[in-house]
């Protein structure tokens, strides 16, 4: 199989680095959000979400530039667009050049994994806190049947939703 060109080999990994540091920053606000969630400071997440969005739209444009470098190597290789993405382009490519993207790319996968796993422990201590409110809220159900609660328009509550409901204390 011909050689691929220092120069492509090096863009390659010059978008996986890349790559890895937006996976890095993801990771960041992935653990910032686990820190509001576990403060309950709702007004943090807002700025989380702006940052992760912005990491994101940051991560489809280094695949876009990935892609490229994936096609112009196989087009150097002279291998069938078959190998259009980089596992199958790693998969049948074989040379000191490969085996540095391929290490660069295990290393963007293991953070990947990382994040992914970050992600549904999230998402773990959101459904909890979710079911702890709706606990609460159904068990505030009884407050509606002893007269002293008061829907939106300040009138006695007999079957209005527990959210529109204030109760009367005292």
């Amino acid at each position: 199989m011909p050689s691929v060109s220092t120069a492509l080999s090096a863009q390659l990994v010059t978008i996986l680095l890349r790559e890895l540091a937006a996976c890095q920053s993801l990771l960041e606000t992935v653990e910032a959000e686990r820190h509001a969630i576990k403060t309950l400071a709702i007004g943090d997440f807002h700025p989380i979400n702006v940052r992760r969005l912005a990491i994101l739209e940051q991560l489809q444009s280094i695949a876009d530039a990935r892609d490229q470098a994936v096609r112009q190597i196989t087009a150097a290789l002279s291998l069938s667009d078959s190998a259009s993405s980089l596992h199958s382009l790693l998969d049948r490519w074989h040379g000191l050049e490969s085996a540095t993207v391929r290490r660069h790319h295990e290393t963007l996968m293991a953070t990947a994994k990382h994040v992914r796993e970050e992600i549904k422990q999230n998402v773990v201590l959101i459904d909890g806190i979710r079911g702890f409110v709706e606990h609460a809220l159904t068990a505030g159900a009884a407050a509606l049947t002893d007269g002293n609660a008061y829907g939106r328009t300040g009138k006695p509550a007999l079957a209005h939703p527990l959210s529109a409901v204030l109760y009367q204390q005292g």
